[in-house]
């Protein structure tokens, strides 16, 4: 586990400076990113909003909003935390990422939970679509959820190969590193040493990484992706392991896509067709074996004394 944090600084304190300075940094850099793109890249703001939602976007468009949500992420999610443990920790990432010590057996098995999660949580997301909010919430919420499926779609119109790897870059591998060191390895350590709890630190953790990606009607399949790769972690000591699950499951929702849009697969992974429950299940009873072996694979005993 990474070193403790100096003695004469609350975790508290440093947990909220951490989320002042880094969360405050991806609200103001994707305007700033935003003007560096479009004058970059020979368009107008005009241009690019309308271009959002148009049959045929416009590759200079879709340039500019990787550019923007790779450069935001980067700074906010890596090179801030990077500064921060550096300066206030008196550390480096390689307190978290341990690459020597990485587990072939528990990198397999880590992908087989992930694929078995993302069946689990199809269910899960039908679930959270089915609740009814307030009038005025569901007004906001559906307002929220029409504007981030136009963003995804225009994001992931691949008009070529090259195109594709950079998306997967840009929305797979940074927020892999990037949203595991801010979420698991620095939140949710800190919570751990504020309340003594490592179960609660993990959901808390997991509740605040998925309301901060505003997208309330899958809050809740956000929330148990954002446990599982919490209890990663924690059973591991070793980010890469709930990096390696972030990876997945996005990196296989673009890879879907992808093969979607070329016409060599015929299932449409961004479908809102039911899971059924015999699917479900199947893959839950699979999951938990893998993560009971996943665990069985670290022998670590948690504060409340469970091994």
């Amino acid at each position: 586990m990474p070193n403790s944090l100096q003695s004469y600084r609350s975790p508290l304190s440093l947990l909220l400076l951490l989320v002042l300075l880094s969360l405050g940094t991806y609200l103001v850099a994707p305007m700033l990113f935003m003007l560096v793109g479009i004058e970059t890249l020979g368009i107008t703001f005009d241009q690019f909003m309308r271009d959002i939602g148009s049959d045929n976007p416009d590759p200079s468009g879709q340039l500019v909003l990787v550019f923007v949500q790779g450069a935001s992420a980067i700074l906010s999610f890596i090179i801030v935390p990077a500064i921060f443990v550096r300066r206030f920790e008196s550390g480096s990432l390689a307190n978290y990422f341990h690459s020597s010590s990485i587990n072939l057996n528990a990198m397999v098995t880590t992908i087989g939970l992930t694929l078995s999660l993302m069946i689990v949580n199809g269910w899960l997301i039908e679930w959270n679509r089915s609740i009814e909010f307030p009038e005025s919430l569901a007004a906001t919420f559906d307002q929220m959820e029409e504007q981030g499926r136009l963003m995804t779609e225009y994001l992931t119109d691949f008009y070529s190969f090259p195109y594709f790897l950079l998306v997967m870059v840009v929305v797979a591998v940074v927020p892999a590193i990037g949203e595991e060191l801010l979420f698991r390895g620095l939140i949710q350590e800190y919570l751990q040493k504020i309340w003594g709890n490592p179960h609660v630190a993990i959901w808390a953790t997991a509740m605040f990484f998925s309301a901060f990606h505003m997208q309330f009607y899958g809050f809740m399949p956000r929330m148990a992706l954002g446990a599982f790769f919490g209890y990663l972690f924690y059973y591991s000591g070793n980010l890469w392991y709930a990096s390696i699950a972030h990876f997945v499951n996005n990196g296989f929702t673009l890879f879907m896509i992808y093969l979607f849009q070329q016409e060599i697969v015929e299932y449409d992974i961004e479908s809102t067709e039911t899971v059924s429950i015999w699917s479900t299940l199947a893959f839950a009873i699979i999951g938990a074996i893998l993560f009971v072996l996943f665990r069985k694979q670290f022998h670590i005993t948690d504060n409340l004394g469970n091994e």
